[in-house]
């Protein structure tokens, strides 16, 4: 057995109770996040937290892609739907940006 492939294992058995402990985390902290009532913000905070303008916010609400409400007229975007774009989303809008428009 290699040094490099000693370390390697010494160091996974070390680490071993921390993920377990890490995991066990990241479940509780879940289930809080889901007992929790919603926040909700409004589309210039949602479009502030996301680095895009309220226009593309409210068309994402239409899209169903941010869970929102309304309160009359305004519209309310739960705080907790709100994440960066995936690096698959930003290709798809950077792809669609591209494309000439009818």
């Amino acid at each position: 057995m290699s040094i490099d492939a000693a370390i390697a294992e010494a160091l996974a058995v070390a680490m071993a109770p921390v993920l377990a402990e890490l995991r066990a985390f990241r479940a509780e902290l879940a289930e809080v996040r889901a007992s929790l009532p919603p926040r909700f913000v409004s589309l210039k905070e949602a479009a502030r937290a996301l680095s895009v303008d309220p226009q593309t916010v409210r068309a994402m609400c239409d899209r169903r892609e941010l869970v929102y409400r309304r309160a009359g007229r305004r519209v309310l975007v739960d705080a907790g739907s709100l994440r960066p774009p995936s690096r698959e989303q930003i290709a798809e809008l950077a792809r669609s940006a591209r494309e000439p428009r009818p």
